[in-house]
């Protein structure tokens, strides 16, 4: 049975729609209790702060929580290094997410650099509706098959047939523009002046395999 095998490519261009703020606690005490009442008291602040700047008490999510052991190693007399007991950390990371504004984005960073918290921050802006880009990657990816595979069967004087198999591996797709967003600590402190800018698009490309009988 003759077959004709061929590889359907989708691309597309996606303006970034979400803004979704990265907060990482980390809190370090030689006494673990300490350590971590010290982290739930930065979060606790940070549910404040958010909760003034309009979020809803759910909107605050957690992704990561851990207490872990910290060491430092320090030379000796003789020149030996030796790990010594830092203290317990405490980290938690966590993150918010806003449909794209970036005059709120700046007030949000001003009101958490000038707080006690002093979370570690990201900034990434993405999509929110991921699930229906995907979809439409594959659609095109489809119809960029049937097309190729149409020319194939044309070009040979053939006529293309049933479809016997899809071979597909959903990728994991980086949804995220690469647009950097940085301001330093201190300028955020002294100013919450929103910066205007138009995140690039992101860009994205997906495939499939697929493979037709021709007669």
């Amino acid at each position: 049975m003759a077959t004709v095998t061929v590889v359907g490519k989708g691309s597309i261009s996606v303006k970034p729609d979400l803004i979704c703020l990265g907060l990482n606690i980390q809190i370090t005490d030689r006494d673990c209790e300490k350590a971590m009442d010290k982290a739930e008291a930065s979060l606790d602040e940070l549910r404040s702060i958010l909760w003034n700047c309009g979020f809803e008490k759910d909107d605050l999510k957690t992704s990561n929580f851990s207490v872990r052991t910290e060491y430092e190693t320090v030379p000796d007399e003789n020149g030996n290094y030796h790990n010594v007991f830092k203290g317990y950390c405490c980290a938690h990371d966590l993150s918010v997410s806003f449909p794209l504004d970036t005059q709120r984005l700046a007030v949000v960073l001003g009101r958490i650099a000038s707080s006690a918290a002093a979370p570690e921050i990201s900034v990434r802006f993405t999509i929110k509706d991921a699930e229906s880009v995907r979809e439409e990657l594959i659609r095109m990816s489809a119809a960029d098959a049937r097309k190729k595979a149409e020319l194939l069967c044309k070009a040979s004087g053939a006529r293309r047939g049933k479809l016997l198999r899809i071979s597909y591996d959903r990728p994991d797709v980086n949804m995220n523009s690469t647009v950097g967003y940085g301001m330093d600590i201190n300028c955020l402190r002294a100013s919450a002046k929103a910066v205007s800018i138009d995140p690039e698009d992101i860009h994205l490309t997906d495939s499939a395999e697929f493979e037709w009988e021709i007669n």
